[in-house]
């Protein structure tokens, strides 16, 4: 017979067995409960891409209408000219004016849709920069010649402050390009008729060189001041516009990708946006 030593003995291994079996299922529950979160999380962050990645192809999209309809109408001018045979020297100096013009847009449209190509490759698709000194000055003076036109169809003015010892800057021109031409392109969007902008440079260290763009338009509230540089938020003022731009949260990619920073400051009388570049050390 089972002596009472032996059947407490049993009892405690089957406690054991159950009380390992217990944790061992426990522990196995636990890990499951990690791997889905994990792929939760893994889920929302592809989501939040693949939205991205539609708003960034939404964006250039539509911003190859401007340089297209710019180079539409520059064709339909020259054709008037050729039509009228005028030789004058003024019909000239238009005619190169307009054949430079047609050249930058479509130059303008390759770059974009260079940006569509590489966009479209993969949802992860990250910037891409090509580091090189760059001359802020020379390229904020091009861009506000390139608005010219848009400047004044609304009377705007834009002013710039810029110093004549500004340093170069490390970066992308392109890239940068893209980053003041969509602040400039909001500032004249949302300034009123006769309203003023102004773009200016500033050495801010000796590290760092600030760029500000300044418009005289309705404000932006200081609690979505932060909200504008998140690819899904828009402001109740844009719903109706046509169109994101390049958008503010590329935006930020594209200045985080230089080690800078973009933010605003603004008030009901206006908007102020600032971003940061690395000086450039030779």
């Amino acid at each position: 017979q089972m002596s009472m030593v032996d059947h407490q003995e049993n009892n405690s291994i089957d406690s054991d067995l159950s009380s390992n079996s217990s944790i061992g299922y426990s522990a196995e529950v636990i890990r499951l409960s990690d791997e889905v979160f994990q792929l939760q999380k893994e889920k929302q962050k592809l989501l939040e891409q693949i939205k991205f990645k539609d708003q960034v192809l939404a964006m250039l999209a539509h911003d190859l209408r401007s340089p297209l309809t710019a180079s539409s109408l520059a064709l339909d001018t020259l054709e008037l000219l050729e039509e009228q045979s005028q030789k004058r020297q003024k019909t000239i100096k238009l005619k190169e004016q307009l054949y430079k013009q047609i050249k930058q847009q479509f130059h303008t449209m390759n770059l974009m849709i260079t940006d569509l190509l590489q966009a479209s490759k993969s949802i992860n698709a990250k910037v891409s920069v090509k580091h090189q000194s760059v001359d802020l000055s020379l390229l904020l003076q091009e861009i506000v010649k390139d608005f010219s036109e848009r400047l004044d169809q609304k009377k705007q003015k834009a002013k710039t402050d810029i110093p004549k010892d500004i340093p170069l800057v490390y970066g992308d021109p392109e890239l940068i390009r893209q980053v003041i031409v969509n602040l400039l392109d909001n500032a004249v969007k949302y300034t009123p008729q006769g309203g003023i902008i102004t773009l200016s440079i500033l050495h801010r260290t000796m590290q760092k060189v600030q760029i500000t763009i300044s418009d005289t338009g309705p404000g932006i509230p200081g609690e979505k001041q932060e909200q504008i540089f998140e690819g899904h938020f828009r402001l109740k003022r844009d719903q109706q516009q046509d169109g994101y731009g390049l958008g503010l949260s590329l935006c930020r990619k594209i200045i985080q990708s230089h080690y800078g920073r973009i933010w605003v400051d603004s008030s009901d009388k206006g908007s102020c946006f600032h971003f940061t570049l690395p000086v450039y050390k030779q």
